[in-house]
């Protein structure tokens, strides 16, 4: 006698299957806007520790001025932190002084001020809760 499946074990391994996709899909999903975050994170960081190495830099020269960048353009990102490229969901204005972040439907968007060298991240919003994207950046 040949020996197979029946059709009411397979019926059930597919039900189980389908049951198993619609608790881990959703979950799946949350998984990549996370992973979105993190990678701003670590593109605000790597930002951050550039324009603070290329003032060094600058002061080490002996350079006048405060020794930042003078702007935040896409090649002066990818010029002080040695070709590293934002991700496409980021969007940086003309002068250079104002990245965009969009992921999902949130957006937030960063200033850069040239004189202290710092790149804040602005909340769209009053709140400055940790469920806003720029709480979830900046923990």
């Amino acid at each position: 006698m040949k020996k197979a499946f029946t059709m009411v074990e397979l019926i059930f391994v597919i039900v189980v299957l389908g049951i198993l996709a619609m608790v881990a899909l959703p979950r799946l999903a949350g998984s990549k806007k996370d992973a979105e975050i993190t990678r701003a994170k670590a593109e605000i960081a790597a930002i951050r520790s550039a324009i603070q190495t290329y003032r060094g830099a600058n002061l080490l020269r002996q350079k006048p001025g405060s020794g930042y960048p003078e702007d935040l353009k896409t090649t002066t990102i990818e010029e002080i932190t040695n070709g590293t490229k934002l991700g496409s969901n980021w969007n940086v204005s003309e002068d250079g002084k104002t990245l965009t972040l969009r992921i999902g439907s949130d957006t937030t968007t960063f200033k850069y001020n040239k004189d202290k060298g710092s790149l804040t991240c602005q909340n769209t919003d009053a709140t400055t809760t940790t469920d806003t994207l720029c709480g979830k950046i900046e923990k």
